[in-house]
């Protein structure tokens, strides 16, 4: 049975809100945090690049360059927006996609699925409840300057 088969339509981005919110107490800009690579694994950074009054954007990165057999997999890049006001957080970009439409209409040439912004989404979750799993550690804050 598919992961969205018994679930609002909302879920996924209401969870990936609280596993954002859990796995990043500072959202200040510039902000990051990286959870380490696990037994010869790939590490998981994440960014802060904007923050504002009630959303923020936040950049995450798997990456694979240190397993073996890592040139052929790219290294995992997405950014997320989090709105604070509804408690939601959604994918942005993933990969070099800079528009992921909500449908699409399946014929000659396209290079999505039908549902390709609700898998990426479900993609977002799965990570985050991996990296929920273990704490990411504060790396620094280099972009950060109190106004």
């Amino acid at each position: 049975m598919p992961m969205f088969a018994r679930k609002t339509p909302m879920w996924v981005f209401e969870e990936n809100y609280r596993l954002l919110a859990q796995l990043l107490p500072d959202w200040r800009n510039g902000a990051c945090y990286r959870l380490p690579a696990e037994h010869g694994g790939s590490e998981v950074e994440f960014r802060v690049l904007e923050r504002h009054r009630y959303t923020a954007i936040v950049e995450l990165q798997r990456l694979f360059g240190r397993e073996p057999g890592a040139a052929l997999v790219p290294d995992l890049s997405m950014q997320v927006r989090a709105y604070d006001d509804a408690a939601v957080a959604e994918v942005l970009t993933y990969q070099d996609c800079t528009r992921i439409p909500p449908r699409y209409a399946v014929g000659e040439g396209v290079q999505y699925q039908r549902d390709e912004k609700r898998q990426v989404n479900a993609l977002l979750y799965e990570l985050l409840r991996y990296c929920a799993r273990r704490r990411p550690q504060v790396v620094g804050n280099p972009g950060y300057s109190p106004v």
